[in-house]
Parts: structure tokens; sequence; C-alpha cells
């Protein structure tokens, strides 16, 4: 047993009966909804609320005889909230932190011992999330399948067996279509619904007009996964150029009569989309900054949501809102009741008994008449919340982000103190998890599993799933689905399409056969007739549109075609940055100084919503598959300088960067820039501005390592023989994109004769 995992014992006979009925639990779980499993952080209602009876009202954390502490392991810390499905526990941790290998990890461990039983390490790559923030998003499981789903904070994104931590299917969100890795770590959690699996992000893609979607703007966007097979479904979002991230976990369920997936988004609105098409249903303009709290949504149809952000109308600060999911379009004026002034933006609402309980970032926690919007009651619990509670056996259960741990039960005239006490040095970024009779508590220190292993397990059966309206009600073809939505191919490479037609609700009403519709291209290549696409085998870096028509519906399809190694842009004859750059378009634009042209990245982009724009100064392109591997990327670069500030440069190769961190004077190498401990290289170099530098990048996986070297030198001379840089990593990244870095916030930077070639 792991020397880290300190497990009490108390009766074996009750272990052993217990987990002959997890057992059975297990057998029948295809069958029907486990009430006592916990697949997603808000439970198996998706509102953080359980059946379960007889739980524990007081644990004591030192252990012990009579302490109701089952089991603590300090390995499965972090700030992640646990989930619960078939007797076993899936968390995301840091791994190996403070290492040169420190990472992130799947942790899948045992519910009634703790011990753990595999893990699933991957790199965080190409990010500056702080490594003190990883493990942000949670991880969410299928209980049709048991597969587990999760998100990783620089946007690695798995499909995983939950008995063996097998390898089902993986994306690189980043490289493959734009997502943001963000600066302060926001990571959105997936959710399952029906044949799907959804996550989101602010995401800049390719493609810069309508005919392309607008991809290449910022947008928070959702992206929709076959969860068997991890194809894209459909990529939809919300308003262009959004505030900031979010990592507001959405609820997906029926919500008058219509399946809706409902957020707060990057632009500071709640919005409901349809989750099979990505169609919106209605929207609410909330906040000013990014909405962080997940929606709260009652058997009623009614949504309340809070943020701590300025509002969209007056000049206060947060506020919490209660709307009518059942309605369309605009709810602005809308709004059963808006509470202005509470500062309700991380903790995510209760309801209880016609109640609404919300903690608010300074951990005072008000009540609502959930009808009415009635203040009824606050209480101070501490100095800050970040976590949400949980609400079972006719209490809640919370812990503040200063280990402060509550059990309190509501009462007519508020809560009553049943239980509190000061977990030190804990910290409490994640929520509470309810299962078979224990409670599972994450802090930065451990888990905890509480409870009475004297108690036998017992929940009382969960409320019936609210239905859709029935499919024959409306059986008019109004959406199509052209599948999938985005690919990257090679010259020669073929892609068969499949199709398939929704109502006005988003319900499927059938997969149609290839030879009912009508396809086309614009673009390079060919498609048949069976709704196969050929791309053509001389085809360079271009894109094109699938188009399928049936009767007077059309959709869409996008395909990126580019070739294999080597690469070689001059930009002598482009207006614009390549199409199939991801990100490319955004800030990228042609220059002209001295008969050469030549890229530059922007320091403003001016928008409708904000004309001083300077998101994105700070941002990468992408330009090919993330599985190229062994190969060396070369570029001239040349930064300006305005007011003593000089903006930085990077190549990227293979998930390393190469980087001019030119306010900082040096060169450095590097995988995770924001880690003080993942391996890295520095040297000293302070360039001069207006002068042409070119920077010259390689990396050679060989067994279980890399090498990864770097050089610079004035363009024009002779290259030097040796590298300036080199890093040799012991827990490598092996293939990936190649790619740009560029932060310009006061000058632009300048890009030319970017080669990319096979080692």
């Amino acid at each position: 047993m792991n020397c880290k995992l300190t497990v009490f014992w108390r009766q074996i006979g009750c272990f052993a009966l217990i987990s002959m009925q997890m057992a059975v639990g297990a057998a029948t779980l295809a069958a029907e909804p486990n009430p006592r499993d916990w697949p997603n952080w808000r439970g198996p209602q998706k509102n953080s609320t359980s059946t379960e009876k007889g739980l524990v009202d007081h644990w004591d954390p030192s252990g012990g005889a009579g302490s109701n502490l089952i089991w603590k392991n300090t390995e499965l810390a972090g700030r992640s909230s646990p989930i619960v499905l078939r007797g076993k526990l899936y968390t995301i941790c840091r791994d190996q932190a403070d290492t040169k290998n420190d990472g992130e990890k799947v942790v899948c461990a045992d519910a009634e011992t703790g011990e753990i039983l595999w893990e699933h390490r991957f790199n965080v790559y190409i990010s500056e999330v702080p490594d003190t923030r990883v493990g942000w998003s949670s991880c969410v499981a299928d209980p049709a399948t048991g597969r587990i789903y999760a998100q990783g904070v620089c946007g690695y994104f798995c499909c995983l067996d939950g008995e063996t931590g097998k390898l089902i299917w993986d994306h690189s969100l980043h490289e493959e279509y734009g997502l943001i890795s963000t600066f302060g770590g926001r990571t959105n959690v997936p959710v399952v619904f029906d044949d799907l699996v959804l996550t989101s992000a602010v995401v800049v893609g390719w493609g810069d007009a309508p005919k392309w979607d607008n991809l290449a703007i910022p947008a928070h966007r959702f992206f929709a996964f076959d969860k068997a097979t991890g194809e894209l479904r459909w990529l939809a979002g919300t308003n262009l150029a959004p505030f900031d991230t979010t990592y507001s976990t959405p609820f997906v369920g029926v919500v008058g009569g219509q399946a809706e997936l409902i957020f707060g988004s990057g632009d500071g609105g709640v919005w409901a989309l349809q989750p099979r098409t990505g169609k919106r249903i209605w929207w609410y303009p909330f906040s000013r900054r990014g909405i962080n709290v997940s929606p709260l949504v009652t058997s009623d149809g009614h949504v309340y949501m809070g943020h701590s952000e300025e509002n969209v109308e007056g000049s206060t600060m947060g506020s919490l809102v209660s709307l009518d999911g059942t309605m369309s379009g605009d709810l602005l004026g809308k709004e059963l009741w808006h509470d202005f002034g509470v500062m309700i933006g991380k903790s995510s609402p209760l309801e209880i008994d016609g109640r609404i309980y919300a903690v608010d970032d300074g951990a005072k926690l008000y009540v609502f008449d959930a009808e009415t919007g009635e203040q009824i009651a606050r209480k101070a619990l501490g100095a800050s919340m970040r976590s949400t509670p949980v609400y079972a056996d006719g209490k809640i259960y919370l812990c503040t982000n200063g280990g402060r741990w509550y059990v309190l039960k509501p009462t007519d005239d508020g809560v009553e103190i049943v239980d509190k006490m000061r977990l030190d040095p804990d910290q409490c970024n994640g929520s509470p998890a309810i299962s078979n009779g224990r409670i599972y508590l994450p802090t930065s220190e451990a888990i905890y599993c509480i409870g009475d292993l004297d108690r036998q397990p017992a929940a009382d059966p969960l409320p019936a799933e609210l239905s859709e309206e029935p499919i024959a009600s409306d059986t008019k073809p109004a959406q199509l689905q052209l599948i999938p939505y985005d690919v990257a191919l090679e010259p020669g490479d073929e892609q068969t399409y499949h199709v398939r037609l929704f109502n006005s609700r988003g319900q499927l009403l059938r997969t149609v056969p290839a030879d009912e519709c009508t396809f086309s291209v614009d673009g390079p290549g060919s498609v048949s007739s069976d709704a196969t696409y050929v791309a053509p085998s001389s085809a360079g870096h271009e894109c094109a549109l699938v188009t399928c028509q049936f009767g007077d519906l059309t959709d869409s399809a996008r395909v990126r075609i580019v070739p294999p190694l080597p690469w070689e842009f001059d930009f002598n004859d482009a207006e614009l940055a390549p199409l199939t750059w991801i990100g490319g378009r955004v800030r990228w634009v042609v220059k002209q100084e001295n008969g050469e042209q030549f890229l530059a990245k922007r320091t403003i982009l001016p928008t409708p919503r904000n004309p001083n724009n300077k998101l994105g100064t700070h941002s990468y392109l992408w330009m090919g598959s993330p599985k190229l591997s062994n190969y060396t990327i070369q570029a001239y670069v040349l930064l300006t300088e305005e007011e003593g500030h000089m903006p930085d440069i990077g190549l990227i190769n293979s998930g390393y960067e190469f980087t001019i961190r030119a306010q900082n004077g040096m060169l450095r190498l590097s995988t995770w820039t924001t880690s003080d401990h993942r391996v890295s290289a520095v040297s000293q170099f302070t360039p001069d501005p207006g002068v042409w530098y070119t920077m010259k990048f390689s990396v050679t996986p060989s067994g279980d390592r890399a090498t990864a070297q770097g050089k610079i030198w004035p363009r024009g001379t002779e290259e030097p023989d040796d590298w300036t840089v080199e890093i040799v990593d012991q827990s490598p990244n092996l293939h990936g994109t190649p790619g740009i870095f560029g932060n310009s916030p006061e000058a632009e930077i300048y890009l030319d004769n970017v080669m990319v070639t096979p080692n």
C-alpha cells in the first residue's frame, strides 16, 4: 500500500459488505443511473445535491477511532473536484511537482480505500499557466460506458477507459483548433450528453471571413465531439472578441421540453445552445467580464446565475439573476428577478426547498426566496470562497478557500451551524463529492474520505429525468449537420462525410444517406456522390469548404490541406497570412518596406466592443499537424521599439518554444514557460531594434528523450556552428506542430522566410 496513504479501518466486515453492494451497483449501472454515484463535479442531478441519507455530521482530520475519517491521501491533493463512478474516484493532479518532469495527470483511486489504481500522465506544453494552477478542471464520467473525459490546462483533451486508464482517443485542442491556454489557468470542464462530450474555451481558429465562420476571430466556443471516437460534430460559440476567458461548467439537460446547454460565457453573457447542433436558443447580457459561476437550473426551467464583475446595467459590481430558461432570444429586460451588489463570482448556487443558497467571493452565505429574490438571510463563514457547497441528508456541506469546514442545516430564518472546524494549512478550491455514504473533500493537501463504516449506504431514488417534447410533434427537417466539421488532410487524402438531420428543437430525425444529398466543393479537391472528399495530390497549403444540400437545407464542413515537409513561406506574393495557419489572420498582416514583403504582428486590433483592444497581442499561431516530429523550423525575425519597449518573438517546435525575451535580455528554450522547475535553458541576448535576425530551432526525439536546440545570428551573416541554447528532456514531447509565439503590446514584430524542414 502507498506509504503516503493513511487508511483508518474499524470494521473489515462492513468494508466487505459495502464492496459487495458497490459491485452489484456497478453491474447494473448501464441499466439505470445509480443515485450513489457522483459522475460529474455537480453530482448526478447536475445541481450539487444528493439523495443519500445517513451521512456524518462531524469528523476529525487527525484520524483515529471515532474520527469518521476513513482515509486521507496526500497524492490526490490539488484544486480539482473529484468524481466517483462504479466504486472508483477520479481527479486531476499535478505530477512530479517541482521537478524537471513537472506535469499533469488524471488519477484513478479506489473510492473505498484511497489506493491509487492507475494514472494517465501528460505534459503541460506551450502554456503560460502557473504550475500552481494545474488541475483547474475536473473529470467527467459517462455512466453508460464508464469512460472518463478530462481537459488539461494546456488544452490536452482525452477519453480514457475508466477501468484501466487506457487511452481511447485524445486531442491537442490548442494545436488543432486554436484553444487559448490562459495565463491564469482557467480551464473548462467537459460534459456528456447523449453520444456527445462537449467542452469549451476561448478559441482562435483559421478562416477570416463569414465564409469560414469567422473562426479566426476569438470567441468563447464549444467543441462537440463524438464521445466514442473523438470526431468533431460542431464548433460554435458566443459573441466575437470576448472580454476574457471563463471556467463556467455548463448545465446540459432538458428545459421546458427542449435539450439545452446553458453556461456563462467569456463575453459576459448567460447563453443556451442546442447541445446536438450548437444552434443558439437564448442569451442574456449579464457582466462586463467573463462569467465563472456554473448555472443552477431547476425543474421548473428557472436558471440562477451569479457574477462578481461590473454589471451590464448601472455601476454596481456583482449580482445574482433568475431567468426563465424556457424562453428564446434576447432575455435582457425579461429577468424573473435580479439582485445587484452580491459578489457571487466563483461558487455556484444551490436550490433547497424553494430557496437559493449562494456563497459570495468573501465567503458570506446568502439565502434568497427562489421565486421572488427576496433576501432572507446572510451569514459570514470566512474570508474567501472558491468551491461550491453540496446538499444531502438535510444538510449543506462546504469548505471555504481558507479551509474552514462547515455542516449547516437550513432553518426558517437562515441556517444553523451543525459542525465547523479549521483545516490548516489546507486551502480548498474544489468541491466535495458524495458517494456511497461518504463525503470526499479535496484540498491543497489531500483528499479526505469522510464517513462512518458502521452505517450502511442508503439513498432515495433520483428524481425522474425531464423528457424532451416527442419528436413526433415536430418532424419537419430544420437543420442539417455535415460531419466531421473540421479536418486537416495531406494532399491526396480522403475524408468521407456523414449527414444528420434535425428538427427545430435540435432533435435528431435521422441520418441521411449520401444518395439523398447533393455535395459540392468550394476550393481545391473534389467530392463524390458517396460523400467522399479527395484532396488534390498536388495541393499546397490550401483550404476548402465541402457543402451538402438536402432539399432547402445546407451545411458546410471545413478542410485544411497541409502538405508534408519541407515548407517555405516568403510572403512575397501574399496579401494575407496563410489561411491554413490557425491564429495567423488575427494579429498578423502583410507589410512592405524597401521592396520586401513580410508579416507584421499588430499591437491593437479594434473591435466594435473594444476600439482599443489589446487582447491577442500575446498569442500563438499554429501551422500544421500536431503529429509532426523530428524537424527544424527557421525564420527571419525583427523587433521594433516604441518608447523603450520591445516585443517578444518565439519559434515553436514539437511542444517546445525558442524565444527572444527582449525586455529580459535573454534567449529562452522551454516547453512550459511559466514553470520554474520544468526543463529549460537560457542565454543572455539583447536584440537590436530594427535589425533582422535568423532564428533556427531543431527538436530531435530519440527513444524516451528529446533534444531541443536553438541558435540566432544576424541575417546575412554566416551561421554559427554551435547551438546557443540546448535542453535534453527526460519527459519529452515527441511531436507537435510548428508555430510562432508573439507578444507585442507596444511594438510590432516582423516575420519573414519561414522554413520547416525534416531533420
